[in-house]
């Protein structure tokens, strides 16, 4: 299966695949250079890239924590398997995108979180949420839900689009409040309502950092 890494390789592939089992999110380069004790990251990087190149790795640029385990890779390891969640489309917190429905890639999600099904991350861009906690750029888990209690933080559809917002329903209106002042609260009345629809339930907030 992993006819084409070398020792080495397979070593820092087996070694990234543990930390994100036990951390909950990926190694740094110096991490891994701590780990296998070398003198600088050169090396480090030289396997990584190797890694990448043969798609074993998913690597972000300009992250400090940059790697995930690309989809088709999702097997290797029953346990990760088991306990991670795909990373699908972007989803903004400001305006609303475009939220394309394609596997980007997978991340480990929490303990608490194990054993629910459908759950997904997210990227979020944008500040509208940042006094909620979720900044540009990081990722949120998303529990698929159909309904959400008022006041709750959501990814909400609106045909095509997707943005978190908190989702307030009340009589023929709907208001998608943002948690930033800077932003103006999204309403929508009687039959405008019919184009938006809850995907989910924010359940948690991945930030890469350092």
């Amino acid at each position: 299966m992993y006819g084409d890494l070398t020792a080495r390789q397979k070593q820092f592939l087996d070694f990234i695949q543990s930390f994100m089992e036990d951390k909950g999110y990926p190694p740094s380069i110096r991490e891994i250079q701590h780990a296998f004790n070398l003198k600088s990251t050169k090396g480090v990087k030289g396997h990584v890239d190797r890694l990448v190149e043969k798609g074993y790795l998913n690597r972000k640029d300009g992250a400090a924590r940059a790697l995930s385990l690309p989809s088709q890779r999702s097997g290797y390891g029953r346990r990760a398997a088991d306990y991670w969640a795909p990373i699908i489309g972007r989803v903004a917190a400001g305006l609303p995108i475009l939220a394309e429905e394609n596997e980007e890639g997978r991340m480990p999600i929490p303990e608490r979180f194990h054993g629910i099904e459908g759950m997904f991350w997210l990227e979020v861009h944008g500040d509208s949420m940042i006094d909620a906690g979720i900044l540009d750029g990081d990722f949120v888990l998303v529990r698929p839900v159909p309904f959400v209690e008022e006041g709750t933080v959501a990814v909400v559809l609106i045909d095509n689009e997707a943005t978190v917002k908190r989702f307030y329903h009340r009589g023929d209106t709907i208001r998608l409040a943002p948690a930033n002042d800077l932003f103006k609260v999204m309403e929508f009345h009687g039959p405008a309502c019919a184009s938006i629809r809850v995907a989910g339930k924010v359940a948690a907030v991945f930030r890469f950092t350092g």
